[in-house]
């Protein structure tokens, strides 16, 4: 274990071996100091002899109990301020100033605070032991004891001003910034990501053993999975026979099974230690005697992660471990958007095929069955007249069934290289190419308008394909026209598409008003339709936006 992961998130180590270094230099320069050697020698050399004692002593608690370390914290601050404000009767009069160990002694008071608890506790250590520095310095001025006025003085202001400084960084103080955790390369499985989740907190945390529970909404399973040195082991639960965490222990907190003890953080994000009372049952039935238990709330999910064998546990690691919950519920939930994402990419999938086998497919053969009917109709009168004329209607239908085999099959390679869907295409030619098909198909006259070419990506050029062939469709079998106009125009920063036919037209009722596959579809590109209808044809006017793929041209 190298120096960063010795005192890395264990404050409490960081604070101890610095009040150690801190009271071993102020003992062995009080030592030395020629101006020490006075009456009251012996009154130093025992204050600063017993707190080195008292840091030396504290140092192993530090380091292996989060208890007693949080719990005697407060009596350890104590501890310093006194010796501090008591130094001063020891070394104040004296000339050499280095003698005087208020400004460090002063910083170590104001860090402890901060630290361990809040910038608020840290100003109100440095308010009160500031006070109390003024009143030791009024004492000793009214026993008539050696002072120096200004530089006590100036020594007050470099006490205010330096809690200032480490009151303001306190305040600054954030939650650890942590990386997020990496999504396995199947996002869609639950086992993978939750696996990362336990190895991510195994090494966010420095631990050696760690378990998760997880329970679903919509599952009445509880999903647990242990990884300690031993192995790894998953498996499902029901909730009769193995409950993911105990509500009655709700939080992130510190706990010890054997001693019943733990330490949350209270609604100010403080540390608070509490007897642990009921139990742990993910803890217990992990082997997990002491650790952390990191309860997370994902959008459709809640679970708990218990963590062991983390080397110098502290307070630190409570702020720690909310990193480690956010990131774990944030990456359920990004499981859980990319899962309704898939739906909803399957639901639009099967509405945009549903659309082009209606558009394509559908009409097609109903234009099919249009002619075919009609052909049979009249094919007495085109045998009394001349078989040739019989056989033409025929070949147009079947030119138009084979038409309509082509796009059928452009359909299928489209889906299968969607990488065509890109190409940038003459919207114009291809309109006129559909036009003069539908034409055929329908035996219908339609007249393209359109100023020139206008570019277009390839699957735009096909979205604008369907929605002229729908709407040929439309006017031939339902409004019985005979003539269609169609007008392409890039006006601003919109494309223009109208569709009018000589029709007879529909009633504008609300569910015949608006076809319902091209209402779709314009809807699927953010445009408008208006639809315009009388005895004497129908109109669709239609508005998309000219800048939908940031290619029209």
């Amino acid at each position: 274990m190298n120096i960063r992961e010795l005192f890395e998130n264990r404050s409490g180590r960081v604070i101890a071996v610095f009040r150690t270094m801190l009271a071993a230099v102020f003992l062995v320069a009080f030592l030395v100091e020629p101006a020490a050697h006075r009456a009251n020698f012996l009154i130093g050399r025992n204050l600063l002899g017993a707190y080195f004692l008292l840091s030396l002593a504290w140092l192993p608690v530090a380091w292996r109990s989060w208890w007693y370390d949080h719990l005697l914290a407060r009596f350890m601050l104590v501890a310093d301020a006194l010796v501090f404000l008591a130094a001063v009767f020891v070394t104040e009069g004296f000339d050499a100033d280095f003698t005087s160990p208020f400004l460090a002694m002063f910083a170590l008071t104001i860090l402890s605070a901060a630290f361990r608890w809040d910038w608020l506790a840290a100003a109100r250590t440095g308010l009160i032991v500031t006070s109390l520095y003024v009143l030791c310095g009024m004492l000793i001025q009214h026993y008539g004891l050696p002072l120096d006025s200004m530089r006590f003085a100036r020594r007050t202001f470099y006490m205010l001003a330096l809690m200032f400084v480490l009151v303001w960084f306190g305040m600054q103080r954030r939650e650890p910034q942590v990386a997020p955790i990496s999504a396995p390369l199947d996002e869609s499985d639950m086992a993978a990501l939750l696996w990362r989740v336990v190895e991510y907190a195994l090494t966010l945390m420095g631990a050696n053993h760690a378990a998760l529970a997880l329970g679903l909404d919509e599952e009445p399973w509880i999903h647990i999975y242990v990884e300690d040195p031993r192995g790894r082991e998953a498996l499902r639960a029901g909730p009769d026979s193995v409950q993911a965490w105990d509500g009655r222990e709700p939080g992130i907190h510190l706990f010890d099974l054997r001693r019943g003890r733990k330490i949350v953080l209270d609604h100010q994000g403080r540390p608070r230690a509490v007897l642990l009372r009921g139990t742990l049952p993910l803890a217990e039935r992990s082997g997990i005697d002491a650790g952390i238990a990191v309860p997370f709330q994902g959008a459709n999910s809640a679970g708990q992660i218990v963590l062991g064998g983390i080397a110098g546990l502290n307070a630190d690691h409570l702020v720690l471990a909310k990193a480690l919950a956010r990131e774990a519920a944030s990456a359920l939930d990004r499981l859980a958007l990319a899962g309704l994402e898939r739906e909803a990419l399957v639901v639009r999938t099967r509405g945009a095929i549903a659309r082009d086998l209606h558009d394509s497919v559908a009409q097609s053969l109903a234009g099919a069955c249009f002619r075919l009917e009609a052909l049979r109709r009249g094919l007495p009168g085109y045998m009394a007249e001349s078989a040739e004329r019989a056989e033409r209607e025929v070949a147009i239908v079947q030119e138009s069934l084979r038409a309509e085999q082509g796009h059928i099959r452009q359909l299928i390679s489209d889906l299968r290289t969607p990488t065509q869907d890109l190409q940038v295409r003459d919207l114009r030619g291809e309109i006129d190419s559909t036009l003069r098909d539908a034409s055929r198909h329908w035996g219908v006259q339609i007249a393209l308008d359109a100023p020139g070419a206008i570019r277009v990506p390839g699957w735009l050029s096909h979205e604008l394909q369907q929605l002229v062939r729908e709407a040929v469709a439309n006017a031939a079998r339902h409004g019985q026209a005979t003539r269609l106009t169609v007008r392409i125009a890039l006006a601003g920063e919109t494309l223009n598409l109208h569709i009018s036919d000589n029709g007879t037209g529909f009633a504008p009722t609300p569910t015949t008003a608006e076809p319902w596959s091209i209402r779709e579809r314009v809807a699927s590109l953010g445009g408008e339709l208006g639809v315009e209808s009388g005895p004497t044809g129908t109109t669709l006017a239609i508005r998309l936006p000219a800048t939908l793929a940031g290619a029209l041209t």
